[in-house]
């Protein structure tokens, strides 16, 4: 008897949920199509439980069907109301107006505080506004001596897989990103920083952790992910970082103060100088924040942009043979990028962006509704959740009926490009974009200058296939091969 009660128990609760799940799901506004396969009280979070690359076809699936849709459906996880919009005037209007992020953001709060990703209100104004001069042309001039330089180490590091044939060249493109990012963000060169190897290691584990606890859903209850001992991994991280972070900005204190002359100054302004000398400075918790915060947002996506790229031009040899032409007349064989040269490798750009544009290395971006927000057809929800598809935008119809192929020369004429395009969606949309555009852009053009002057890149690009992990990862079909051009 006892188990019958139970059983009984169990079902009406069910059904009292399920009850007033619809309840709430027709009051309000009316909502756009549903995403097949929705489950009574679970919604679609079931689809959460699969591999990194199924979760990347889920997504993609997801994209499609928005599209297919007129640009805007729903899906649900648990009782959460998920808007999933790939018409791009529907998703300027959300992400200039939804500027709080998605609560998954505020699983990265231990480490990245309320730096300028985790951020909301007013302090993410101030912040934002504080660091946009952080990020202008006459400073990145300054750092381009640092993406040449670092650019030939990577040119060495490159040379040394060219027995090996085939490669996957990530681990050489993460160590140039990364040591461009520690220098012009730290300050600091990596030659003798011993303390380099460590912090790539501790963001490399912190990223897999929260991976994992974003696609565990039971893991986003705090309760359940600390009595698993996840929390505990993180601050060890944390602290491990933090404690690096507190070092460089104790000694960069004590320079600007005259107190040590230990270290020289960079001839640049890193950022950390950028936030120690304004009228109006950042506490040192704010500049440790915003450092890591900066860290995370340049090396790993620029990294996979970079590989992304490589595959690409390796697999349109008519494409990289333009692009050689362009460089060896803009830049020549031998000298280093100038800030002249940045401005006339235009057909250089335009790849970039085609590139990305066709595979972007963050595809979705996750905000919080916290009022009704009127899209072209629909109202959306105060209190609902939206999903931004970069992927989708950027193959929308708008872009023409060759919206899937590779044609870089579509950037050439801004007048053909879409009235609503992103036109740079690697660096996100609307008011919360990208502060670093220019600096990814720099160094983006200065390492293919390098790479282009010295290799002729194969590839396949048909062969790539894609993962989940925090961004967009290639899991197959990544590799290139490299010649020595005569």
């Amino acid at each position: 008897m006892t188990v019958i009660f139970v059983v009984c128990l169990a079902v009406w609760i069910c059904v009292l949920i399920y009850w007033r799940e619809k309840l709430v799901e027709s009051q309000g506004h009316p909502l756009p199509p549903m995403y097949p396969g929705y489950l009574p009280i679970i919604g679609h979070s079931y689809m959460l439980l699969t591999g990194t690359s199924n979760l990347w076809n889920r997504l993609k699936n997801m994209c499609e069907y928005s599209i297919q849709q007129g640009g805007v459906m729903v899906c649900k996880f648990g009782f959460d109301i998920y808007y999933v919009i790939s018409d791009p005037e529907d998703a300027l209007v959300a992400a200039n107006t939804c500027l709080d992020k998605h609560y998954l953001y505020s699983f990265a709060k231990y480490w990245l505080g309320e730096g300028l990703i985790t951020g909301s209100g007013e302090h993410w104004h101030r912040h934002r506004n504080k660091l946009k001069t952080a990020f202008s042309q006459s400073i990145i001039n300054g750092y381009l001596e640092v993406f040449n330089s670092q650019s030939k180490t990577l040119l060495t590091s490159l040379e040394d897989s060219l027995r090996k044939g085939s490669f996957y060249p990530i681990q050489h493109l993460k160590d140039f990103t990364f040591r461009i990012s520690y220098i012009t963000i730290f300050g600091k060169t990596v030659s003798d920083d011993q303390k380099f190897t460590q912090y790539v290691k501790g963001v490399d584990a912190i990223l897999n952790l929260e991976m994992e606890r974003i696609q565990k859903f039971w893991l986003h209850n705090d309760l359940i992910h600390n009595l698993l001992g996840y929390k505990k991994k993180e601050n060890e991280l944390a602290q491990c970082l933090n404690k690096i972070s507190d070092e460089i900005i104790k000694t960069k204190r004590a320079i600007l103060n005259k107190e040590t002359d230990k270290l020289t100054y960079v001839p640049f302004q890193p950022l950390i100088n950028h936030m120690l000398e304004q009228s109006n400075p950042f506490n040192d918790q704010e500049i440790s924040e915003e450092l890591h915060t900066a860290m995370t947002a340049s090396f790993d996506i620029t990294s996979r942009a970079l590989q992304t790229i490589l595959v690409m031009i390796g697999s349109f040899p008519k494409v990289q043979e333009r692009m050689y032409e362009e460089i060896m007349q803009v830049v020549g064989k031998e000298r280093d990028v100038d800030k002249d040269d940045l401005r006339k490798l235009i057909y250089t750009e335009a790849v970039i962006k085609e590139s990305l544009r066709l595979i972007p290395p963050a595809p979705l971006i996750a905000r919080y509704i916290d009022k009704d927000v009127k899209l072209k057809n629909y109202t959306m929800r105060a209190g609902s959740q939206c999903f931004i598809m970069l992927y989708g935008l950027e193959r929308n119809s708008s872009w023409g009926p060759d919206a899937n192929q590779f044609r870089p020369e579509r950037w050439l004429d801004s007048a053909t490009l879409p009235p609503y395009s992103t036109l740079d969606g690697f660096f996100s949309i609307g008011k919360r974009s990208c502060v670093g555009k220019t600096w990814a852009l720099s160094a983006l053009k200065i390492a293919l200058s390098h790479i282009l002057r010295k290799f002729v890149i194969s590839a396949d690009y048909t062969k790539l296939k894609f993962q989940i992990e925090i961004i967009l990862e290639a899991s197959s079909g990544h590799d290139i091969s490299l010649e020595l051009r005569s």
